[in-house]
């Protein structure tokens, strides 16, 4: 069994781009907190640790095409997906490893009129999310070359 459940907040808007066949492919960050207790949260903090976990995630077809459209960075988001792993070579010939969270339901938090209300995030722009839409087509590859990863699972 394969099931991820995620709930956090985007960390950048969505980028969003076409396949040369003209499939949509969406992919954003999710930084998801850490259950921690208080005091444990407080001496992560000061000892500049992470309390938070950031999970790439990626979409697919209309599904990406309505996320993008719709939910832009700071907004909350409950998905649900499977993990998938992958490789690429990089620009330098090395091949890089990847895990991304490929979603299959996607559940709207806040709505953009609360999102834009919430004095805690500023956007600098109040339009709704056109969230860089890259309509040139790339390789069917996926491209993951933007993915980077420093940390290594504790299992």
């Amino acid at each position: 069994m394969n099931n991820v459940t995620l709930m956090g907040r985007l960390t950048r808007d969505v980028e969003l781009r076409y396949t040369q066949s003209q499939v949509a492919i969406g992919r954003f960050t999710v930084a998801v907190n850490r259950r921690l207790t208080k005091d444990k949260r407080q001496q992560a903090e000061a000892n500049n640790q992470p309390t938070a976990d950031f999970i790439s995630c990626v979409a697919f077809g209309k599904q990406a095409e309505t996320i993008a459209q719709y939910v832009s960075k700071g907004m909350r988001v409950s998905l649900s997906g499977r993990l998938q792993t992958g490789s690429y070579q990089n620009k330098e010939g090395q091949t890089v490893y990847t895990t991304d969270v490929v979603v299959e339901q996607f559940d709207f938090i806040d709505s953009n009129n609360q999102h834009n209300n919430n004095q805690g995030y500023q956007p600098a722009n109040q339009q709704p999310a056109n969230n860089q839409q890259n309509n040139q087509p790339f390789d069917d590859d996926l491209g993951m070359d933007d993915m980077a990863f420093g940390e290594e699972l504790p299992f």
